[in-house]
């Protein structure tokens, strides 16, 4: 065969395609570990920046936090200090679930999602999820050297904003839940997976805006979810959220699914059972409860 031949040239470039997409394909399962922890710490670091909001800021050392707690890193931190549950989103009770359990891919499949067919029944849909899982995971922070007492609940939620489906987790102050619907009070709230426009929907992930959601008021006394997102918000307001300027459908978007996850489709029932358990209206507020209340 020629050196030079057309044969040859195209033996050649097979080969080294060959070659490449071997090298690639190895590589790529050889990393998919990797990148599947990786991608789980960074959820977890986001469950952590919604529970402690002030504390872990964007750019903030998350080494220096975890020396505060006496922990080493994010796993430690979890095994010390996270209790996560399984929840029967229709009653709110416990369920038993293996670790891997995969709350989203579980919404997509017909024998894992509820019985009520959000895909059909739009109205219900607000958040525009389609499906929605049985049983979905709920994270709960315990108090340093206090590994019986809860002081945040951390909820996943999701919804649809403008252009995507925005993932997220709610932080809801555990002592302020206990002393009823009225006093429930948010702890802080972050997104870490969204394709909103950057500079409108994207500002999301703003922490001036994410700050504006602690100490916020979620229910009515009846549990009526009454935080929004809403133009008309007054800084005095108990439960309302400044829009994001020039982002409305995106800001509408959030407000649809904290109505969503936080009602009687989502984590409400969880909550209220939650909430009679633990009944305790003496109880003295938390440190950020009681900041919004004086403010």
């Amino acid at each position: 065969m020629s050196r030079d031949s057309t044969l040859r040239t195209f033996l050649v470039a097979l080969l080294l395609c060959l070659a490449c997409s071997f090298l690639v394909s190895a590589t790529a399962v050889g990393l998919r570990e990797r990148q599947d922890r990786n991608r789980a710490d960074a959820v977890r670091r986001n469950i952590l920046k919604a529970a402690f909001p002030t504390e872990l800021g964007d750019g903030t050392d998350f080494d220096a936090f975890f020396q505060s707690r006496g922990v080493d890193d994010l796993s430690s931190f979890f095994d010390s200090f996270v209790i996560r549950q399984a929840i029967r989103l229709k009653t709110g009770d416990v369920a038993e679930k293996p670790d891997e359990y995969d709350q989203l891919k579980a919404s997509r499949r017909p024998g894992t999602s509820s019985d009520l067919d959000l895909s059909e029944l739009r109205e219900l849909d607000v958040a525009g999820i389609k499906r929605r899982e049985d049983v979905g995971w709920v994270y709960l922070v315990t108090a340093k050297g206090q590994p019986e007492k809860v002081e945040t609940i951390i909820l996943p939620i999701r919804g649809y904003g403008l252009w995507s489906t925005l993932y997220g987790f709610l932080a809801i102050d555990s002592d302020s839940l206990d002393r009823g619907p009225t006093q429930a009070t948010v702890r802080g709230l972050t997104f870490y997976q969204h394709g909103e426009t950057p500079g409108l929907g994207g500002e999301v992930d703003n922490p001036a805006w994410k700050t504006l959601w602690i100490g916020k008021r979620i229910f009515d006394d009846e549990w009526q979810v009454l935080l929004s997102v809403t133009k008309s918000a007054e800084d005095a307001s108990l439960h309302d959220v400044d829009a994001l300027s020039g982002a409305t459908i995106t800001s509408n978007g959030v407000s649809r699914m904290l109505d969503f996850w936080l009602g009687s489709n989502g984590y409400g029932p969880y909550l209220k059972r939650r909430a009679s358990e633990h009944a305790n209206p003496d109880r003295q507020p938390s440190p950020a409860a009681k900041g919004e209340a004086d403010g």
